[in-house]
């Protein structure tokens, strides 16, 4: 009997999970204490910019993930997003990120990830970004 799907047990996608779960776990000690570091920079990072501009959004992050969201206050569930998140003003930033050379996935509230691959280099160029986008941005 066939399973389908994408990943069922083919032995490259398999190979590479295991080779990245051994990654993960050997440099468990330094790499997830970085992402922590990283992901706080981008945070603050971001938060000063909304609030020097006067932009109402806020950063909801845990550890390497994130998310922008145009409301003012942090989202309780999915009815408070649909009700106070402006999708179109999402939309338009993450769009206008792309312009800028940063990829953030092009559709409202999907999350944003730091990876092992990013530097502070990184992070600080995502926040002049991000900052560039925000100078645009019809308050």
């Amino acid at each position: 009997m066939l399973i389908a799907g994408t990943y069922n047990g083919h032995p490259a996608p398999v190979a590479a999970a295991i080779a990245t779960m051994e990654k993960l776990i050997a440099e468990e000690e330094t790499l997830y204490p970085r992402l922590e570091r990283l992901g706080s920079m981008l945070q603050r990072g971001v938060e000063e910019l909304l609030e020097r501009k006067g932009i109402a959004g806020c950063f909801a992050r845990q550890g390497s993930a994130f998310c922008l969201y145009w409301m003012d206050h942090l989202p309780r569930d999915w009815h408070d997003i649909a009700e106070h998140h402006s999708m179109e003003r999402d939309l338009w930033f993450r769009r206008r990120l792309i312009e800028h050379g940063i990829y953030l996935f092009p559709l409202p509230t999907k999350q944003g990830s730091i990876s092992a691959a990013h530097a502070e280099e990184d992070i600080q160029r995502t926040i002049e970004a991000i900052g560039g986008a925000l100078d645009e941005m019809a308050v």
